[in-house]
């Protein structure tokens, strides 16, 4: 099951609301800090949609292994990688944001907003591990409900095959996977 694109794409929701979370619990003069933050308004535009795409791969990947009689496994999400990539990114956004202030990026180690974001990390990676899990296991258990495979490999889906009980004439109509008109032979 690949689940770890998921973990990528929800990285910089993590991020930005870890960032939030750590300027609200520093302690220190938050209106300067708002000064360089300027450019988050863009960030948050392109975080949320990546975190929906991340919810809806969980939640496809999590249908097509439902679809296979699987069930998705928590260690197709580790904490982890996760947890290390947004302290990564964190750090970088502080250290830029420290160097663009003028105030250099060795200075970020000494802001209490930098250790704050750090420890609110691991709060946001918990939270988009256990939303990526619950996305996951919610389309397993769609796929498990409605019964549906997850291709059509095999020929066309069963809802799409004719009912032993349909006329031929139906069944043409019903078993049409295909584009277009419906053949020539129901006219």
């Amino acid at each position: 099951m690949r689940l770890r694109p998921a973990l990528v794409l929800a990285a910089p929701a993590g991020v930005l609301v870890g960032h939030a979370i750590g300027y609200l619990a520093a302690p220190g003069p938050t209106g300067a800090a708002a000064l360089h933050h300027g450019y988050l308004a863009l960030a948050f535009s392109v975080a949320v949609p990546l975190a929906v795409m991340a919810s809806g791969w969980a939640a496809t990947t999590g249908a097509a292994a439902g679809a296979r009689g699987a069930t998705p496994s928590d260690r197709a999400l580790p904490l982890g990688p996760l947890l290390l990539a947004q302290w990564m990114l964190f750090t970088a956004q502080e250290l830029v944001e420290h160097a663009v202030s003028g105030h250099g990026a060795l200075a970020a180690l000494h802001s209490p907003a930098l250790w704050c974001g750090l420890a609110a990390q691991v709060v946001t990676a918990l939270a988009v591990v256990m939303v990526l899990r619950v996305s996951a296991a919610t389309g397993g258990r769609l796929a498990l409900l409605l019964g549906r495979p997850s291709s059509t490999v095999g020929g066309p889906a069963a809802w799409c095959r004719p009912r032993p009980s349909c006329s031929p004439r139906l069944s043409v109509v019903v078993a049409c996977p295909s584009r277009g008109p419906p053949p020539a032979a129901l006219a």
